[in-house]
């Protein structure tokens, strides 16, 4: 094979190299490799040297065609060649499905370097990314987009108005389902603790290199780099020593010995009827998710972008009582999602499964992000009408907070196997469905609240009173599928004018996610509208990356980069805390392998955030999106200073002052007065606020002002937010006032520039450039 193999002749290789007896004990090896970590440890997995779910589902989608053999291979060599080859294979899939917008970008590249323009050739990104295949690579390496548990609690959400058809059509009932897959699941982890796997590509090369040295006295170069090899193949199967006879001797083991541990190999991954003797519903389970593997099976299937079995039917049919289930994580995907397929086949219930997915829709993003905004600010089923009564539009679900709203459109299209294909115009059609008519009726429906011209009520009729302020109205698109890669197609699919603000879409499972690490709905709306506001300056493959890098360094944008790639590795500390969380297991882990138990936090300026966020200013959001604006590390000072110019006031008796400005944008002042009288304190903030905004050209501004002897650290709050403008009068005041002001102008850096060769912000120890600065490139 060379890189310029096509898909077609990759497939076909693959389909050879299955074909080699005894590779199903390779692919068995591969298996439990690959998708079998130390939870503690699982954020420092290196995901691009292994397979994937879907990378895997393919290899058994083509495994499958014919009847397994279960033939035991001639060497334990044969096994670990067979494994290799594998990984290369699939390596060459990928530069395959990669290879015709490579081909064009490469060419725009050469064109450039002949001189010739390109600067229009990257505005219409569907032809370079999307056209031609363009959307089959990124579909099919996406990331799962979900956990399997998250599978399980939303099955009841999204069938609860169907149980009566799935029992009476499948025998399916979502509770027992739901212990079924989880019993599973414990099964094969039981089975799992027999092997003791370690990082071989790690730890082998230091053995190899040692021992190297030892044999360089004795043998050629060329019987090194034999014995080395032998070493490394003894080392892979030692990982699985367990499931040898407690006798077994690698220099004496004859062809029993091997079967033997070929046999328990393979029984890691069965269930067996026995094992589910307790539940009567197991029979009718795993009729509807099983199927035996022969020359009639998934004989349509041609990899990505085709129907395989496997994943509407995660168990395969060994005999009469036993069970392959190659990939556990397609079990808790196949309960979820098979019995929408199931339902559609019956043409009767088509326009009630419509129904009921929109019903299902709203009701959970409702519930998820009333839990931020709270009931009181979360509306669903929203109707817009014109002044003259007559109906314009809906809204999903609406959430205000402050000056601030979210418009919520939900949608349940689901991505068309012609469209995983690579079909261009079914791509697009998918797309508008999931997500491009949501964000227009999230224009016009932004519109219409910015308008403050229509009225708005929910489903009962009752009229909802929106605040007159509200000056910003962010679009959020919610899938309540699993839609792959959704990041990378909004960015290259969505038809938008250049005016139009950018949506932000998500699926439910990403949604429950921001709601879990974003609970405070000033935090949330943060996020939201940096995502949207940076949406062309940083990319990342998928919203846990986004998030995690965010609740690590916070999104914003470095002015002296044009962009900036977002690694995956961010999204991997979403999982080392919320798996082991959401799975109780969180307790057996350390705390300090954490990344986000330990982010930079500081409790100081979340205490100053609570006294802006209680006084229910009602520019409390433009405040905290302002001052959040500002590094950490800047934050943090502005504190430290408040605090201590407050005790210097108490120790000297005097009134004191600090100011600090980011101007034009936002300036920020502070006083502290030794005498109390409020109204005093009043007229003195407001004076000098307005004048050193006025001094500082600044279109913003943030006055607090305390009492020295006061336990709060804030007395009186004034935020002034005209944009600025040359004023006489206000010009010959602010050189009259601060002829004669004592204060202190602090400077803080709100973007907290980094040098390579400073300490890691993070505090590991270790230089920037040696650290975060590395992926953060």
């Amino acid at each position: 094979m060379t890189n310029s193999s096509t898909k077609e002749q990759v497939l076909e290789n693959l389909k050879e190299l299955i074909n080699n007896q005894g590779y199903i004990y390779a692919l068995c090896m591969i298996l439990f490799e690959d998708f079998h970590h130390d939870l503690d440890k699982i954020h420092l997995v290196n995901y691009r040297e292994k397979l994937s779910v879907k990378e895997c589902a393919l290899i058994i989608g083509f495994l499958v065609q014919n009847e397994i053999d279960f033939t035991t291979p001639d060497s334990p060599e044969k096994v670990i060649e067979l494994k290799e080859k594998t990984y290369e294979v699939m390596h060459e899939l990928q530069i395959s499905l990669n290879s015709p917008q490579s081909t064009q970008i490469k060419e725009i590249f050469e064109r450039h370097n002949r001189g010739e323009d390109i600067s229009n050739l990257f505005n219409n990104e569907p032809d370079i990314f999307a056209k031609n295949g363009g959307m089959v690579e990124p579909m099919f390496y996406a990331g799962d987009g979900i956990y399997d548990f998250q599978y399980l609690e939303y099955l009841e959400k999204k069938y609860k108005y169907d149980k009566e058809w799935l029992w009476k059509n499948k025998k399916f009932d979502i509770n027992e389902s739901s212990i079924l897959v989880n019993k599973v699941k414990a099964i094969l982890h039981e089975k799992s603790k027999k092997v003791n796997l370690f990082d071989l590509k790690e730890t082998f090369p230091k053995i190899a290199e040692k021992e190297s040295k030892k044999l360089k006295r004795h043998h050629s170069q060329k019987e090194i780099e034999e014995i080395t090899r032998q070493q490394y193949v003894g080392a892979s199967f030692y990982q699985y020593h367990n499931l040898f006879r407690k006798d077994f001797d690698k220099m004496e083991a004859d062809k029993d010995d091997w079967d033997f541990f070929y046999k328990n190999l393979l029984d890691l991954f069965i269930v067996r009827n026995e094992d589910f003797s307790e539940h009567g519903s197991f029979t009718n389970f795993i009729t509807n998710f099983s199927f035996s593997s022969s020359n009639d099976v998934n004989k349509d299937y041609n990899g990505p972008g085709y129907f395989n079995v496997l994943n509407s039917r995660p168990f395969i049919k060994i005999d009469a009582s036993s069970y392959f289930v190659p990939i556990n994580f397609l079990v808790a995907e196949a309960v979820y999602e098979s019995p929408f397929y199931w339902m559609y086949d019956d043409k009767d219930y088509i326009d009630k499964i419509a129904e009921h997915r929109g019903n299902v829709g709203e009701e959970i993003s409702f519930e998820l992000l009333s839990k931020v905004f709270g009931e009181e600010n979360t509306f669903k089923s929203v109707l817009v009408t014109t002044k003259k009564g007559e109906p314009d539009t809906d809204i999903d679900v609406l959430c205000v907070l402050g000056n601030k709203a979210i418009c919520v459109q939900v949608k349940s299209k689901k991505v068309t196997m012609n469209a995983k294909r690579g079909v261009f115009e079914q791509l697009k059609k998918d797309f508008k469905g999931a997500v491009q008519d949501a964000y227009d009726q999230g224009l016009v429906s932004r519109e219409r609240i910015l308008g403050k011209g229509a009225k708005f009520t929910d489903k009962e009729g009752n009229e909802i009173h929106l605040n007159n302020e509200i000056n910003e109205v962010y679009i959020m698109g919610l899938t309540t599928e699993n839609h792959p890669s959704l990041v990378h197609q909004v960015r290259t699919l969505l038809s938008k004018e250049k005016e139009e603000p950018f949506p932000l879409v998500l699926s439910v499972f990403d949604l429950e996610l921001l709601v879990h690490y974003l609970p405070d709905p000033y935090d949330f709306l943060y996020y939201v509208r940096q995502r949207i506001a940076l949406m062309d300056y940083f990319f990342a493959d998928e919203e846990l990356a986004f998030l995690g890098y965010h609740l690590k360094y916070k999104l914003w944008k470095d002015d002296k980069y044009s962009g900036g790639i977002i690694d995956t590795d961010f999204g991997a500390i979403i999982d080392r805390n919320y798996y082991p969380f959401k799975t109780g297991l969180s307790h057996l882990l350390s705390d300090k392998n954490d990344p986000i138990l330990n982010r930079w936090k500081d409790p100081k300026f979340d205490h100053l955030a609570k006294i802006i966020k209680g006084s229910n200013h009602s520019n409390s959001v433009d405040i905290i999106f302002s001052l959040l604006d500002w590094s950490g590390e800047t934050r943090k000072d502005l504190v430290d200073h408040m605090i201590k110019i407050k005790r210097d006031s108490i120790k000297e008796n005097s009134d004191k002052s600090i100011a600090t400005t980011t101007a034009p944008e936002f300036g920020f002042s502070y006083q502290v007065f030794k005498n109390i009288d409020l109204n005093n304190l009043e007229d003195k903030v407001q004076a000098y606020s307005i004048l050193k905004k006025y001094q500082q050209k600044c279109n913003s501004w943030l006055g607090l002002g305390s009492f020295a002897k006061s336990r709060n650290l804030v007395d009186f709050l004034i935020y002034l937010d005209e944009p600025w403008a040359f004023d006489h009068e206000l010009d010959e005041a602010r050189e009259d006032f601060f002829a004669h002001a004592k204060g202190k102008a602090i400077k803080l850096n709100p973007k907290l520039s980094i040098s390579r060769n400073d300490p890691c912000p993070c505090k590991s120890g270790l230089k920037y450039k040696r650290c975060c600065g590395v992926r953060s490139k």
